[in-house]
């Protein structure tokens, strides 16, 4: 299954006219909104699979045209869609990556996922799958908890308890089934020492780190946690995860979001996973308070995006919003909108060093060092498009790879 969200560049800024003239620069007004509380809201209108699944061999949809679940299929999408709607882990030159992009692929999708795609031209034959009865188990849940919220001011501890029960329940259902566990030992004495011996030969290939404080010793090790099953209550009991739910609820999510992507009433210059930036302000329908409608964060007059969550806004109040994944707040507060706008032509990048923390466990040391950070524009999920002004090659729009090309690379 692709991952939960989907953070692209589609048109890296709202610059008009001639580039690099500061002065006579004319900038496309634009909208950032965000959905309020994605994941709750679709835990609470969209179907949620229930009950044992059916494993099946071959295309299920010839029996049952609305079987319910998640299937195998091959996938073919449109060749000419400029907002690619399913992604797929691909091994690239780049490394893996999650790209959103065209071409032929096999893979799982559920069956939300792929009901919506084919409304953009995707076309799916389904190999095999497992198929589940649906269900309305969170709705109540949800909507208690968000209209709790919405009796107590933001920052209210009331309102960020009801926030966190909300949105914090989804991940549990697709927790991993591994855990640490940390056992310690007095080795000033003979017992100790043959508990930490006996515990080392029973449990050698799970033990991760050893840490000594004094005369004790901190043995961290990896567990896998077990599910049993009980045959007078036919269920099973362990680590309340359920992988089918968590699925269901991402894919919902991406579903709810492509309403931004390839849509005529506006242009898409950035998405993340439960916001867009858009050149058009939606209708008054779509916009409010209420659980998945979307709220207008702000009015943007420049924006520069040279790769997902690095970007560069000034709203029309005047305000610089800086955001670059993997430095610090300080660092970023040394930077400029004008100092991401220059990376936009070709080949520039910017470099300054963060203070970064180093920890070694088992000798129980603590370090800093300044590491050199480069800042420039990259291009691995959506292929870039470069202009030429004035002897200038900049960035300036995108479109989506093929994957048989990103193979290639």
């Amino acid at each position: 299954m692709p991952e939960a969200g989907a953070v692209d560049v589609y048109i890296p800024h709202n610059r008009l006219g001639e580039f690099f003239n500061k002065i006579k620069g004319i900038f496309k007004k634009l909208y950032s909104y965000d959905v309020n509380s994605l994941y709750p809201f679709v835990m609470a209108t969209f179907d949620m699979p229930i009950g044992k699944p059916i494993a099946f061999e071959g295309d299920i949809r010839k029996v049952d045209p609305n079987a319910f679940g998640f299937f195998y299929c091959k996938i073919t999408s449109p060749d000419n869609l400029l907002h690619p709607i399913l992604q797929r882990r691909i091994k690239t030159g780049n490394g893996i990556r999650t790209i959103a992009g065209l071409g032929s692929w096999e893979g799982w999708i559920s069956s939300t996922e792929m009901d919506n795609a084919v409304k953009y031209g995707y076309q799916f034959e389904i190999l095999n799958g497992y198929e589940f009865a649906k269900g309305e188990i969170f709705k109540e849940y949800v909507y208690k908890m968000y209209n709790l919220r919405l009796q107590y001011e933001k920052g209210h501890a009331m309102n960020l308890i009801a926030k966190l029960l909300m949105n914090s329940l989804y991940g549990k259902f697709g927790m991993k089934m591994e855990s640490t566990e940390i056992k310690m030992f007095d080795t000033s004495t003979d017992e100790g020492k043959y508990e930490m011996k006996e515990f080392i030969n029973i449990f050698d290939v799970s033990i991760k780190d050893f840490v000594q404080i004094e005369n004790h010793f901190l043995i961290i090790r990896d567990i896998r946690l077990t599910i049993r099953y009980n045959e007078a209550l036919d269920m099973y009991h362990g680590m309340d995860i359920n992988i089918a739910i968590a699925s269901a609820i991402t894919a919902g999510a991406r579903v709810h979001m492509s309403i931004f992507k390839n849509n005529p009433n506006f242009n898409l210059y950035y998405s993340d996973t439960d916001s867009s930036v858009i050149d058009s302000p939606l209708p008054e329908s779509m916009v409010g308070g209420g659980l998945g409608q979307m709220k207008l964060e702000s009015v943007i007059h420049k924006a520069v995006f040279l790769a997902p969550k690095v970007y560069g806004l000034v709203d029309v109040a005047g305000k610089e919003i800086i955001k670059v994944k993997g430095i610090t707040e300080e660092v970023a507060k040394g930077l400029s909108f004008n100092d991401l706008e220059e990376l936009l032509v070709k080949d520039s990048s910017k470099e300054f060093t963060q203070e970064k923390w180093f920890k070694k466990v088992i000798a129980g040391e603590i370090t800093t060092s300044d590491v050199i950070y480069t800042l420039k524009v990259t291009s691995n999920k959506r292929a870039p498009i470069y202009n030429y002004y004035n002897g200038i090659e900049f960035y300036n729009s995108t479109r989506p790879y093929n994957y048989e090309e990103i193979i290639k690379k």
